[in-house]
Parts: structure tokens; C-alpha cells; sequence
């Protein structure tokens, strides 16, 4: 995950939201969920509100900087 930068931290939907919104815009995110990944190994995480992370690309990182913050406030994730 070197290429990648983490952008977001927080629930589910709000990371599934974010990552709509900038596909919208020709970014494609990746979501880690790490409920899922805690399940699978056999032990579970116990914050869910902090369970999901997006990352990008560091390419794409200059474009969605000007966008995320506005769909952050927009979307007040």
C-alpha cells in the first residue's frame, strides 16, 4: 500500500459515500474494512465507527484534494 494514501477514517457509510462521490469525479478510492478483516482473522474490531479507511492513489491525490474537503462539508462526513 506504499502508492496509496489514506484519506478518511470513519463508518462504513460514510466511507462507502466517499468513495460514490469521488468516482463521480474520476478517482477511484479503495475502502479497508477492517470489521472484516478483524472477523476473518478471528478477533473483532470494537470501534465501528472507525472501522473503515479510504485510500488513493498518490497520482490522484493532487485532484481529489481540491474535492474532498467540499464533499466532506457538503455531505458533513
Amino acid at each position: 500500500m506504499t502508492d496509496y494514501i489514506q484519506i478518511f477514517c470513519g463508518s462504513g457509510f460514510d466511507a462507502l459515500e466517499l468513495k460514490n462521490r469521488l468516482n463521480d469525479i474520476s478517482i477511484h478510492p479503495i475502502i479497508k474494512d477492517e470489521t472484516k478483516s478483524g472477523n476473518l482473522a478471528g478477533f473483532g474490531i470494537p470501534n465501528y465507527m472507525y472501522s473503515h479507511k479510504v485510500f488513493i492513489h498518490k497520482d490522484q491525490y493532487e485532484d481529489a484534494s481540491l474535492f474532498i474537503p467540499e464533499i466532506i462539508k457538503q455531505d458533513k462526513i
